[in-house]
């Protein structure tokens, strides 16, 4: 199923962008990006604009995802002029502070067993004192307050991000392999964890060690055809290889779209800013040939 990545740009006043991303399920198949895009373009400005400074601004975002025919397809928002966030909150001037500073949020799914994180920037510099996180007077416990109903819009919409997909990854042993006439390797796998490989003739990653006392070639990660996803892989290139003498393992990594369930903690950390979202690098000055 293809998953839409939706990405929020900002900037502040002194030349610092910096982009927010979260993903959503495209479901069976996706035949327009404007609904992604307008709800997504809806909940930055009603909940994440206001976790803004008054010196921070929403640009706008973009909706993208990648087509059946591996390419890409995109659509942009772009306010002009950008939306400022608030200026002022119970007699407080709101601030942004250095502009790595971020509020890390970490998201997690509803198993509690994968986790993603959102690094908001852009907050009121009243966020942090004595270089910890201060939630706990106004306007702290305020800007808080909003980020909940950030996080809370986030789950409710249905976003989340793109991993490792635990009922999808196969893991397991390998007890053999075999030279193949043409160079290749056909190894024999046991599965562990009750999760098969893909089915017959599917490509995909798989990260082998231990295999020979971990001194084998193959210990490493190797793209291969699955003749059976439960007995038998083998490798797309031609791979010269010793012969067999001990067991190792394997890990099919799969990934897929994991939903936020809930926020567990918020953290201070920090990211680095780039260039603001829609403007473009300055030009050289003009050269003298000799």
């Amino acid at each position: 199923m293809p998953t839409v990545r939706l990405t929020a740009f900002f900037k502040d006043d002194d030349g610092h962008g910096w982009s927010e991303t979260h993903d959503k399920d495209g479901g069976a198949a996706i035949t327009s990006l404007t609904s992604f895009l307008n709800a997504f373009h809806s909940l930055m400005q009603t909940f994440r604009r206001p976790l803004l400074s008054g010196d921070s601004f929403y640009v706008g975002c973009r909706a993208s995802y990648r087509t059946p025919s591996s390419a890409i397809a995109g659509d942009n928002i772009a306010l002009d002029p950008p939306m400022r966030g608030p200026q002022t909150y119970a007699g407080h001037e709101l601030w942004m502070g250095a502009p790595s500073v971020a509020i890390k949020m970490r998201f997690r799914n509803d198993a509690s067993t994968a986790r993603s994180d959102a690094y908001i920037r852009g907050q009121w510099s009243q966020t942090v004192i004595a270089g910890i996180l201060n939630f706990f007077t106004s306007p702290g416990d305020q800007w808080k307050v909003r980020a909940d109903a950030y996080a809370a819009a986030l789950v409710q919409g249905g976003y989340g991000w793109v991993g490792t997909d635990p009922t999808l990854t196969s893991r397991g042993n390998v007890t053999n392999y075999v030279q193949d006439a043409g160079g290749t390797v056909t190894l024999t796998v046991a599965v562990t964890n009750g999760v098969a490989m893909p089915v017959t003739t599917t490509k995909l990653a798989i990260k082998f060690a231990r295999i020979n006392g971990s001194k084998s070639i193959l210990n490493r990660t190797i793209v291969c055809v699955v003749n059976n996803p439960t007995t038998t892989v083998t490798t797309t290139v031609p791979i010269a290889v010793s012969d067999f003498e001990t067991a190792g393992t394997y890990v099919a990594t799969r990934v897929g779209f994991i939903p936020y369930a809930a926020v567990s903690y918020y953290r201070l950390s920090k990211r680095k800013t780039g260039r603001p979202f829609g403007v473009a690098p300055g030009r050289l000055s003009a050269q003298t040939l000799h």
